[in-house]
């Protein structure tokens, strides 16, 4: 039976789950309720060129953002132990410095109990390479940065371009999260970077960056 899940999942996904418990639950009551998400380990079609760009330390970066970034974006932060461990094959003290670095950059992994630096100090990955290019930076400093592919540093930014401009058009978050069919934790954290933000260079900035982007 194991087996036959295995076999259903997509090539290159991982499933990862973890107890939710519910209010007067203890950690040892049974049975819990889990709360699951669908995480990618293996790329084939980026992973491969990331390598060969940063090496393995940096492949390993990359995945560290994409594994986390996903599972955040599904309502589920991982556990560092289990990351390091059981999925990138490292040791935990690695794992932290790469946090550290990332950190440093105003990047936010998101793993339990991770949120101890004040929230608006770091974004996520994705929204992080839109305030990195916002703050000046290239997109190609932007991508050796954040271990990521070309392709995905234009797909960040041009997806905060939208939802600022759907944000500046005067849509709800339901609104805005229907039209654009984004994950509500990246709206959400595109909107405050979009508070933060909201000055009349930055439309300029967004005017160019559509029209350079359809």
């Amino acid at each position: 039976m194991e087996q036959e899940i295995l076999n259903m999942l997509p090539v290159g996904k991982l499933k990862v789950s973890r107890p939710v418990l519910s209010e007067g639950e203890s950690a040892t009551t049974l049975p819990h309720k889990t709360h699951s998400c669908l995480i990618t380990f293996l790329d084939p079609e980026t992973d491969p060129w990331v390598r060969k760009a940063y090496g393995v330390a940096g492949l390993r970066r990359h995945k560290l953002l994409r594994l986390t970034g996903e599972a955040y974006e599904q309502k589920l932060n991982l556990n560092q132990e289990m990351v390091s461990f059981d999925i990138l094959g490292c040791g935990l003290r690695t794992l932290q410095r790469d946090i550290a670095f990332f950190s440093s950059l105003g990047v936010l992994v998101p793993f339990q109990r991770s949120f101890r630096q004040p929230r608006q100090e770091r974004f996520y990955y994705k929204v992080a390479a839109a305030k990195l290019f916002l703050d000046g930076m290239s997109k190609p400093e932007i991508t050796a940065r954040l271990y990521l592919h070309p392709g995905q540093t234009d797909q960040f930014i041009r997806n905060f371009a939208k939802l600022a401009k759907l944000a500046d058009s005067g849509l709800s978050m339901i609104q805005i999260e229907t039209v654009s069919k984004q994950p509500e934790v990246l709206i959400k954290e595109c909107l405050e970077l979009f508070k933060t933000y909201n000055t009349p260079n930055l439309f300029k900035a967004l005017d160019l960056l559509t029209k350079a982007v359809h």
